[in-house]
């Protein structure tokens, strides 16, 4: 079980297909081993020729005679996209733990054309099917907890609203609030800013949709998790506040200097697990210690370290594939303008370098040496060679002690997301100086470490517009479509010499995940 666990923590991120069969690797560490639990998947709602799947994962002692705290996961994605396979760690936990755990697929706008409110109306057919079913599954329906990521977060936190959206046919009488709420960095308020135009403004049903909103005495108790990198925070904020107010149980888990998504990846998979292991036996839903333990230093992330250092913001690459073959006889640049010796790579001219073939879902590490004025940049998800500029999402690199450069918007700066978002802070060394580079790609989620530091995190399906960024600021007019709807996977290339200024890039290595 121990192996089962941790390598789901592993690839969780990154899934894009989902096998009912456990998953055996080698991650995390048990105190005790135990039979891996099985995997059902059924159907829980059919909408016209979908039918709308649910992962039940149950214990590996469990009787259908049994009546079990229960737990559903839905997954994040902006209500635009991700997979059901996000929570597939955490369910595997918790089943391991003795609890029946449920991973909900629902519709989303990139593969059914729904707005978040249809996401909502499944996520409450979903929690009502397993009451309905709870004898089949072996499961006490007064002990039902709602998690869930970002807009998965916000499914299901919606589970506490009592009059709600809801879907033709659904059984009303069935109650969807549950008895706790686990979140991870959730969206908790439609009626904002930063989030409304996802419904076109509509108001009345932000409303219906919010659950802040809907915050009263009696609302279930709640783990709350967020990265304090994470501009989602203010809707954890708004929410503990009036939670205390009211006096609701709502605890409160940060994750220092980390953004959105910090949870799926390792340590802090780990590490909210317990936090949620321990919330949970703080209800009496769960017996004795958490089995999972916070993984060991290793070199890429020693002790002692803070923030995003303390998270492996670097990981230990040497190991893995590079991303060109030494002879670039992989890679697509017009003859004679890149060049590679001594494993260094650098071109003579403004023209890019492209992998021969897609990429999704992948951690790419580098080096880069920047020169008096340099602007270059990789760039992921490229859909388009020819005109990258528009099909693709550059990751800024820049010498932010040149004039031109520091002048000039945050979002054109070194480690920013070129165009759209800032890095945190500037930390880019002086021309001259190698600089360390990863770039981690999940979907609609992207973070960037440069120098030891995490400095930029983006989800991607927040960015609807070509024209404003989230806080308002303009987007460059070249940069022509929305990150909302730029495919995920496509051509990982390095821009050349850019401005007159060269750059240079040594030791890269990318590692996919699955």
């Amino acid at each position: 079980m121990a192996g089962t666990i941790r390598k789901s923590i592993r690839k969780a991120a990154q899934m894009t297909t989902l096998t009912s069969a456990p998953v055996i690797l080698l991650l995390a560490t048990l105190t005790a081993a135990a039979p891996a639990p099985q995997v059902k998947t059924l159907t829980y709602k059919t909408v016209g020729d979908k039918e709308l799947k649910i992962y039940v994962h149950y214990p590996p002692d469990w009787k259908a005679s049994d009546a079990r705290p229960a737990i559903i996961f839905f997954f994040g994605g902006g209500w635009t996209g991700g997979t059901v396979g996000q929570f597939e760690p955490q369910a595997e936990y918790f089943a391991s733990r003795g609890l029946v755990a449920a991973r909900a697929d629902y519709r989303v706008k990139s593969r059914d054309g729904v707005t978040p409110d249809k996401c909502v109306e499944d996520a409450r057919s979903a929690v009502r099917w397993m009451r309905r079913n709870a004898k089949e599954l072996g499961i006490d329906p007064q002990k039902l907890t709602a998690s869930g990521g970002s807009a998965g977060g916000h499914l299901a936190a919606c589970m506490m609203i009592r009059d709600s959206v809801e879907a033709p046919g659904d059984d009303l009488s069935i109650s969807t609030i549950p008895q706790a709420m686990v979140l991870f960095n959730p969206v908790l308020n439609f009626d904002h800013e930063l989030i409304i135009d996802r419904i076109n403004g509509d108001r009345q049903l932000a409303r219906k949709i919010s659950p802040t909103l809907h915050l009263d005495k009696n609302s279930p108790p709640a783990l709350i998790l967020f990265g304090t990198a994470d501009k989602l925070k203010v809707f954890g904020d708004e929410y503990w506040a009036k939670a205390e107010t009211l006096g609701v149980r709502a605890d409160k888990y940060l994750a220092e200097g980390q953004g959105h998504g910090f949870f799926n990846n390792s340590p802090w998979t780990e590490r909210t697990l317990i936090a949620a292991d321990k919330f949970l036996a703080s209800l009496v839903f769960l017996k004795g210690e958490p089995t999972i333990k916070e993984p060991e230093a290793s070199p890429d992330r020693p002790r002692g370290k803070t923030n995003a250092a303390r998270a492996g913001t670097h990981p230990n690459s040497r190991k893995w594939p590079d991303l060109f073959a030494p002879d670039l006889s992989d890679a697509i640049f017009p003859q004679g303008v890149w060049t590679s010796e001594g494993g260094v790579l650098t071109a003579s001219e403004d023209q890019a370098i492209w992998t021969n073939r897609d990429y999704e879902n992948f951690v790419l590490d580098l080096e880069f040496k920047n020169a008096a004025g340099t602007n270059s940049g990789v760039v992921v998800y490229c859909t388009d060679m020819k005109d990258w500029i528009p099909n693709s999402v550059e990751i800024q690199i820049a010498d932010d002690y040149a004039e031109q450069w520091a002048k000039s918007p945050r979002t054109w700066q070194c480690g920013a997301i070129f165009g759209h978002l800032a890095a945190s802070k500037s930390v880019v060394k002086k021309p001259g100086e190698w600089n360390r580079f990863t770039i981690r790609c999940r979907g609609k989620q992207i973070d960037v470490a440069l120098n030891g530091e995490h400095i930029t995190s983006m989800d991607m399906s927040l960015w609807t517009s070509a024209k404003t960024n989230p806080d308002g600021s303009e987007i460059p007019p070249w940069l022509s479509k929305p990150l909302s709807e730029q495919p995920t996977k496509g051509r990982i290339g390095l821009q050349g010499k850019h401005a007159g200024a060269p750059i240079w890039f040594r030791n890269i290595k990318i590692r996919e995940q699955k």
